[in-house]
């Protein structure tokens, strides 16, 4: 008869020794987890509850100024001061708002009726439809003037991203137009004919924009602003909404909006010339300190100048859109100068006073 072995399997004293040290690393590394993932879960909810708080705050600090007009189910925020026509519209550049116009409106009201409005999603404007390419806009702000009871003839003002706004709106609406002022403007074609790593740093990337939108919904633009927009040029209290709204999740998110809507630059491309209009474009020499935070610092300087030399060249081809029309290089001036600087803002009032007092006598513009 054969006999089966019985093989003891148990552990020995010494790898029970050796096992009793692992398993209590394994539980402790395991707890470490734990309140690694605790901790960040309750770090980003007080992160948020600090953004919503602080933004509930800006609100009741910075109420409206103008006027919250509904224009088919969201309201959009609208500014106007003194009186006369034609009146002067004022459109703001990529993700600002209209208390970027604080330097030049009571300048140009003490001539003619002059407003500046909110973007849907920008300021104290709600959000509106989708996507936000120039023809939407161009038609929010149609329906805004209307039922404001704002009639034209009107002289519109772009600043950068605004400039293809104006565009689109006077294509749209051409009865509604007398003349045109653009402020250091964007091109449509400028994003084709930059050299590649600088349309690359200003473009961005929607990934990454995701990531920043993401983020700043758990105030960390906010804990880490520091003094941004404290002392911006304009108005305290100016500087005081744009700070707000600058480090509200909301911003982020519109200028993506706006970066990135389909078929932005191929509507203003469409829209053709501007025939006889009276049409001042006003651009700046030096863009070092608007862009360079966006340009790697490893950016040639023969690119940068490659750079101002596109600019000029796409500001040109702006003003060769009217047959009646100035163009003004603007030595030392910066991308916002014309509106924050208040050495330069008088140059943007001077191009808007002479816009109106052409469409007023009915006269080609003098140099």
């Amino acid at each position: 008869m054969n006999l089966m072995k019985v093989v003891d399997q148990s552990p020995t004293p010494v790898e029970s020794q050796t096992a009793k040290p692992k398993r209590q690393v394994f539980v402790w590394l395991k707890r470490i987890v734990l309140w690694l993932v605790i901790g960040i879960v309750a770090l980003a909810a007080i992160g948020a509850a600090y953004q919503t708080i602080a933004t509930a705050m800006d609100k009741r600090a910075y109420p409206p100024q103008g006027e919250l007009v509904d224009i088919g189910g969201y309201n959009l925020h609208i500014y106007c001061m003194g009186e006369g026509s034609p009146t002067v519209i004022l459109e703001t550049g990529l993700g600002t708002m209209l208390a970027d116009w604080a330097n030049v409106q009571p300048e140009v009201a003490s001539t003619t009726r002059i407003c500046a409005y909110d973007r849907a999603g920008v300021g104290w404007s709600d959000p509106g439809l989708q996507p936000r390419n120039p023809q939407q806009i161009a038609q929010d702000l149609h329906t805004l003037l209307d039922k404001a009871n704002i009639p034209g003839p009107y002289v519109l003002v772009g600043q950068s991203f605004g400039g293809l706004y104006t565009r689109m709106y006077a294509s749209q609406y051409p009865e509604d137009v007398a003349g045109m002022v653009m402020v250091d403007a964007s091109h449509p074609d400028m994003w084709s004919r930059f050299p590649p790593e600088v349309t690359t740093a200003l473009l961005g990337n929607e990934q990454q924009v995701s990531l920043l939108i993401l983020l700043s919904r758990f105030g960390l633009f906010r804990l880490t602003a520091g003094d941004y927009f404290v002392d911006c040029g304009l108005p305290p209290e100016q500087c005081a909404q744009e700070r707000a709204f600058a480090l509200s999740t909301q911003r982020m998110a519109v200028w993506a909006a706006e970066m990135y809507a389909p078929e932005r630059d191929a509507q203003v491309r469409a829209t053709g010339s501007l025939g006889t209009m009276p049409l001042i474009v006003l651009t700046a020499s030096d863009h070092s300190r608007d862009f360079a935070a966006s340009m790697p610092a490893s950016t040639p300087p023969e690119t940068r100048r490659q750079f101002e030399q596109i600019w000029q060249e796409l500001q040109s081809e702006l003003a060769a859109l009217s047959t009646n029309s100035i163009h003004r290089l603007v030595n030392g001036a910066g991308h916002s100068s014309f509106q924050f600087d208040p050495a330069y803002s008088p140059i943007t009032n001077a191009a808007i006073l002479q816009v109106i007092e052409a469409t007023r006598m009915g006269e080609l513009l003098n140099p």
